[in-house]
């Protein structure tokens, strides 16, 4: 500012009507009738000025009206932000004032006082001034973020500098920032008024009552580039709801953390909080997570359900066997029971349903959670809080100190817990817990690899549950389907040679909002752990071997639950498809009566293909090995190789999805950390097309890369081995594989 030249305006009389900055901006072309109403009307609302609203609008920034009011003005124009105002000009206008009318002194010239404002029109400003000062003022403009800034510069809260115990010298204000993103920084202290503004507390009420009506399970609020974007996950899916002006941001971030009782000084950190809202007389808890992103705080809000916590094991969706298994499962006095499944798959409310069948007041039930999803009378449940160093493990001993019947345990993540765990189990506890597998008989590997031995594996778990949710067909809208004949072929082993048989689907109303789904439901298999079983496990044998007998002893994959819940009507077949695919086992389906004869799984004469394999046993079997690390192929072609397999490799994902598709290979073994393509996104490749879903993989992992692990197992990996490999161990699960592909 002191480098622009100001010629002192004269004294000029007070027009009868004040001119309004909006209709002048009209006058000047600077924005349109039209806008100026809507911005107005905004502003009856919200308890804002004109020039920040039409900022917010996006119709015009600060810096282009502070220009035009120049211009048209006649009056100097500014910024202000590096300006060096003595402190003997700044105590000419008490800090009252200068918020009240947005204004900054600049310069004392004679008896004429140059002010900054926003708002040059405003001149009843410009009466306060002058009856305050007692002298003429003359008027120049700057933006209206930089006279923000420097009201907070020049006019600091009472004490802030003492509070912080510090004392700034004159080379704190030397220092410039550089902005790296164009987003501005809303200032803390405006944050509070930005989340009790009445549009904005209408607008975050609206989107988690809709929300609530849609019966999402979670809001996603997304920071971008230009606007904000407002998701809810439908029935497991995402759905984007709406776009908003970014403007809105900080204020509808900050409401949400007020509501959670976050902090809403921190925005470069996450936090987690808790909050409850009531919708047509229910109480629904919100659990509400914040994450810095590049383009600000991104807010996932899940809605819990109360009538989640209220469920029993009968009303998950389990088949009349299944259930009699598990009700016999959660009589036990103690031993341990496992739920099994990917994130999102539904396995609290498992677990919380057996709970509600087993709490009484005869029985001590204790929990230790992360987080505790619902709080339900009668048992006593403990939060996780590394912080205070309460652990899963930590946490397990303590309870196991509180003269507990059952635990529940909310994740089994380390072989500290683990073993901690199935050491309950053994002294008097039922104890429930949930794994990352695949499926039911690969927990049973997991266990193993956290160091729990078979002895004591077979002697504890009573049982473990895996599952899956899917959408459930939308009632209003159902209808017959007609499958693809190669979707009948792949059910083929599941329905055996049962005639007329009638599958359903949504069609898509406006109950489901065209989705032709409305809910979801559980497809489950349980393996339930008979003396037979515990034999083969205290053998120490492979997940492959433990599931051919377990098929043996009554177990079922979770395909085939899910197709008996297409043929009731309940799911349709693309849905199984999606999240548990049929695996392709010849024979071993739990089919009864009703089994195929083997000539009708036969393929026709004029399908047959011209390979021999076809039509001889002693056919090579061919392993696709993939790792970007050529030591490591070489080494892992060299061991197969040893054992007469015929092996082909590749270097990287992208390579390993053709070859896949042109080799059709037996087995696939495939490191996680490769270019192009990584192993997780090769496996989710590969399971998503019917010619390559059924091929076995195995993964590969560092010894610090569990978490890529549980990726893999959760893209559809039917096994890992870390590294470095042992070959005995390597050679004993390839040949485990193989034998699904028999």
């Amino acid at each position: 500012m002191n480098n622009v030249k100001t010629t002192p305006e004269k004294p000029a009389k007070s027009p009868k009507k004040p001119i309004r900055l909006g209709e002048y901006l009209v006058k000047i072309g600077l924005i349109d009738k039209e806008t100026l109403n809507k911005a107005l009307k905004t502003q009856k609302s919200i308890k804002k000025k004109l020039g920040q609203i039409l900022v917010d609008m996006g119709v015009a920034d600060d810096v282009a009206i502070a220009k035009a009011l120049a211009v048209s003005l006649k009056i100097p124009y500014g910024r202000i932000d590096k300006a060096s105002i003595h402190n003997d000009i700044i105590g000419l206008i008490p800090p009252e004032l200068a918020e009240k009318h947005m204004v900054i002194p600049l310069r004392k010239t004679g008896d004429r006082l140059l002010v900054a404002m926003a708002n040059p029109l405003d001149l009843y400003a410009l009466e306060d001034l002058r009856f305050h000062t007692q002298m003429p003022i003359d008027r120049a403009v700057v933006p209206s973020g930089d006279m923000t800034a420097a009201i907070e510069k020049h006019y600091p809260r009472p004490g802030l500098e003492e509070n912080l115990g510090l004392e700034f010298g004159a080379e704190a204000d030397d220092i410039e920032v550089v902005e790296r993103r164009k987003e501005k920084e809303t200032p803390i202290r405006e944050l509070q008024d930005l989340g009790d503004l009445p549009p904005i507390v209408k607008f975050v009420n609206s989107v988690i009552s809709d929300a609530i009506k849609m019966k999402a399970s979670d809001i996603h609020i997304e920071p971008q580039e230009k606007s904000l974007v407002v998701r809810y996950r439908v029935d497991g899916i995402m759905r984007e709801i709406m776009r908003a002006d970014k403007n809105i941001h900080a204020a509808v971030a900050s409401r949400i953390k007020i509501m959670s009782e976050l902090d809403i000084a921190i925005k470069r950190k996450p936090q987690d909080g808790k909050a409850q809202v009531k919708q047509s007389g229910k109480t629904f808890d919100l659990r509400v997570s914040s994450l810095p992103t590049s383009y600000g705080e991104k807010v996932t809000i899940r809605i819990l359900n109360p009538a989640t916590a209220q469920l029993n094991p009968e009303d998950l969706g389990f088949s009349h066997k299944d259930l009699k298994y598990l009700t016999r499962a959660i009589q036990m006095p103690q031993g341990i029971i496992l739920v099994t499944g990917p994130t999102g798959s539904g396995k609290p409310s498992t677990l919380y349903a057996c709970l509600n069948k087993l709490n009484s007041p005869e029985v001590n039930i204790i929990t230790v959670e992360d987080p505790v999803e619902f709080d339900v009378t009668g048992i006593n449940q403990v939060q996780i809080n590394p912080a205070a160093g309460i652990t899963f493990a930590r946490g397990l001993r303590s309870i196991l100190r509180q003269d507990p019947d059952i635990v529940m345990v909310g994740e089994i993540r380390d072989p500290e817990t683990a073993l901690t765990a199935f050491q309950a189990a053994q002294t008097g506890h039922l104890v429930f817990s949930t794994l990352h597998t695949n499926d039911a008989p690969s927990a049973v590997v997991r266990l193993m690899d956290l160091g729990i031995g078979p002895f004591l594996v077979s002697a504890s778990l009573i049982a473990v549950i895996g599952q899956r949710l899917v959408r459930r067909i939308c009632e209003s809208c159902k209808a017959p389907d007609k499958l693809l004949p190669e979707q009948l072929e792949e059910i083929r082993p599941y329905i055996g040679n049962q005639k007329n048989v009638v599958f359903w689907k949504g069609e898509g109303c406006e109950a489901c909002q065209h989705t032709g789904y409305s809910g979801r439901l559980g497809l489950f298999e349980m393996l339930t752990l008979t003396p037979a079983l515990k034999n083969v496990i205290s053998d120490g044998l492979s997940s492959g071997q433990l599931r051919e007998k377990a098929q043996k002893e009554g177990y079922h994959v979770m395909s085939f639950d899910g197709i008996q819940k297409a043929l009731q009507g309940l799911t349709t077949i693309e849905e199984i498809f999606r999240v548990a695919p049929p695996e392709i086992t010849g024979n071993s389906h739990p089919l009864a009566t009703d089994s195929p004869a083997q000539e009708d799984l036969m393929p026709k004469d004029e399908d047959v293909a011209e390979d021999a394999c076809l039509f001889t046993t002693d056919c090579p079997t061919k392993i696709l090995v993939v790792d970007d690390n050529l030591v490591v192929l070489k080494l892992l072609r060299h061991l197969l190789e040893s054992e007469d397999y015929l092996v082909i490799t590749a270097e990287n994902g992208l390579e390993a999805l053709k070859l896949a598709l042109t080799e059709n290979p037996d087995i696939i073994v495939t490191d996680y950390v490769m270019p192009e393509m990584n192993g997780v996104m090769l496996i989710k490749k590969l399971k998503s097309q019917a010619t390559t879903r059924a091929i076995p993989i195995m993964m590969l992992t560092g010894k610090d890369e569990e978490e890529s692990e549980l990726e893999g197992l959760d893209a559809g990996a039917d096994d890992y081995l870390t590294k470095p490999i042992a070959r005995k161990r390597f050679l004993a699960r390839v040949a485990v594989l193989l034998k699904r592909t028999k």
